[in-house]
């Protein structure tokens, strides 16, 4: 790192206000906590080929300036007002350490609490290599700002966090936003959806299935991305054969054919914009599958990209965030019940992560990394969330669920039936 790296964190304000898409970090934080889970924690494993010490992690951790920054930011919720950043210094980093004979996801991912701090970090050591554990809290940082913490260390220079404000409607077009939104939300919101019920009280209790395809096998699945309504994306392909697989396991669980309803993450930054680390960019698209619509996996896509394309033309992922901003100053409680009545408390049939490329860089803390597992937050509603990324041009499949909702078995099917799915030679 030069000095002008260091100049660019210790010149930042002391103090920085949470904007409207920050916000909704929090309101998933509570709605996770609500339900017994954890945190609002995506869990990033670098399983590196040859061992470390706690104590040579340590250091190599805080000579980067940018981390430092970030294991010293504090969020502060005042009585009246908006959420801010506070920036300090002096805070000591905690590594767990921690004895294992293999990567095993159910142990390894378990415990995801981090608490109010923006990052924990947990050192694995194996028989003859290691494997750093981070876990960060997305109030404080997102997955862009992951990749490039991670590329920070091999001496790439970053915003720590937005200089500017995002500019906005006056408050009158906002709330007139918010009402047309509304509405499109909550059309017919009194009717069943498709979900899978729960009725355990107990907290979440993590399990994971993770599976990467082969080349061929990659190839193939990209082969059936449909290019339509000017949209070419593996996005659509990969949440219809999730809606498949979920209309499958929930007619074997003897359920009613009912209306999909679900979100996807879209970003919402510019390109021009300068890369930053501190703060989220993102909305959503929600989508809408009556059940005569989940029938085969190519009209399902060009389904969904036709919706994505609507949604786009109409700004809706941009009024969302102006939602939010409105509704930021709602109590998160009412916040929640409010974004629940759509689906009668039930928002998503599933939540859904497409990360891109996962492996950003080769080498971290002078070895090689032998794999990278980013693993997004685990509910109980939605009580299974779906990863995709590309690992090394190979695409992974992630199954996060909740065993007290989700028996390992129905996972097990749940998987099979996506994995056959993509690779149906039809």
């Amino acid at each position: 790192m030069n000095s002008n790296t260091t100049d660019k964190t210790t010149r930042m304000p002391k103090e920085i206000k949470l904007n409207s898409c920050d916000h909704f970090q929090l309101l998933f934080d509570y709605k996770i906590k609500k339900e017994k889970g954890t945190a609002n924690t995506s869990q990033l494993l670098l399983e590196l080929a040859d061992p470390i010490s706690l104590e040579e992690l340590q250091q190599y951790l805080l000579s980067n300036p940018y981390f430092k920054s970030l294991i010293n930011t504090t969020l502060i919720r005042p009585f009246w007002g908006k959420e801010r950043f506070r920036f300090e210094q002096g805070k000591e980093l905690e590594i767990n350490e921690l004895k294992m004979q293999s990567i095993v996801p159910s142990r390894v991912y378990q415990n995801d609490n981090v608490g109010s701090d923006p990052v924990k970090v947990s050192l694995i050591q194996l028989a003859d290599s290691s494997a750093v554990l981070f876990q960060f809290n997305h109030i404080f940082i997102d997955n862009n700002g992951v990749k490039n913490l991670l590329r920070s260390f091999h001496g790439a220079q970053f915003e720590f966090h937005r200089t500017s404000e995002p500019k906005q409607n006056s408050f009158l077009k906002r709330m007139k936003s918010t009402l047309s939104l509304s509405r499109k939300m909550m059309y017919k919101w009194y009717e069943s959806k498709a979900f899978v019920h729960s009725s355990s009280n107990e907290p979440v209790y993590k399990d994971y299935i993770i599976h990467t395809f082969s080349d061929e096998q990659t190839a193939l699945i990209k082969s059936k991305i449909n290019p339509s309504h000017r949209i070419a994306s593996i996005s659509s392909v990969l949440m219809s054969a999730c809606c498949l697989s979920l209309q499958k396991l929930l007619i074997d669980r003897n359920e009613k054919p009912r209306e999909f309803v679900f979100q996807q993450p879209f970003v919402t930054s510019s390109k021009k914009d300068p890369a930053h680390i501190l703060g989220n960019r993102f909305s959503f698209i929600y989508y809408r599958l009556k059940p005569k619509q989940v029938t085969s996996l190519p009209e399902i896509e060009t389904e969904l990209n036709k919706q994505t394309m609507q949604q786009i033309r109409d700004r809706i992922p941009y009024k969302f965030l102006e939602l939010e901003s409105v509704l930021r100053w709602v109590n998160l409680r009412f916040h929640l019940w409010m974004i629940s009545l759509p689906a009668r408390g039930k928002m998503t049939s599933f939540a859904y992560s497409f990360v891109d490329e996962t492996k950003v860089i080769d080498r971290f803390a002078d070895r090689e990394i032998s794999n990278i597992v980013n693993i997004p937050p685990v509910m109980r509603k939605p009580p299974v969330t779906f990863g995709f990324v590309y690992y090394e041009s190979r695409l992974r499949i992630q199954i996060c669920f909740d065993k007290n909702t989700v028996k390992a078995d129905e996972a097990r099917l749940l998987f099979e039936a996506i994995k056959n799915q993509l690779l149906d030679q039809k």
